[in-house]
């Protein structure tokens, strides 16, 4: 199983989250918000956006590391290839690892059920 998060499989630019924030669909969870939209491209990309009213500098890096973690350690559950904007809320300090784990595979099931009934 492939656990990499390389740099095809990030959103960086900004046309690229423009796109997304005009275009896409949106999935509000608990501890993060997902702007998403099906992809052309045969594999996933993602993008983090942590707010400053979350916290310092090491803990807005941290959360982007676990939400990259949990990106990579997942990928196997998109049934389709998406561009994903994940927007995090500052409820995810409070969260435990497996509450957060639960809530992002709770988004992308929903996320592959809603795109595969269209």
């Amino acid at each position: 199983m492939d656990e990499t998060f390389s740099l095809p499989e990030r959103i960086r630019k900004k046309k690229e989250f423009d796109h997304l924030y005009k275009k896409g669909k949106r999935y509000r969870g608990k501890y993060f918000n997902v702007i998403y939209l099906s992809s052309a491209s045969s594999f996933s990309r993602m993008a983090v956006v942590v707010s400053k009213k979350v916290g310092s500098a090491v803990k807005r890096n941290k959360i982007k590391r676990w939400i990259r973690t949990l990106f990579r350690r997942n990928k196997h559950l998109f049934k389709n290839p998406f561009d994903i904007i994940i927007i995090v809320k500052k409820e995810i300090l409070e969260a435990s690892w497996l509450k957060l784990q639960d809530d992002y595979c709770a988004a992308v099931e929903s996320i592959s059920k809603n795109n595969s009934s269209q």
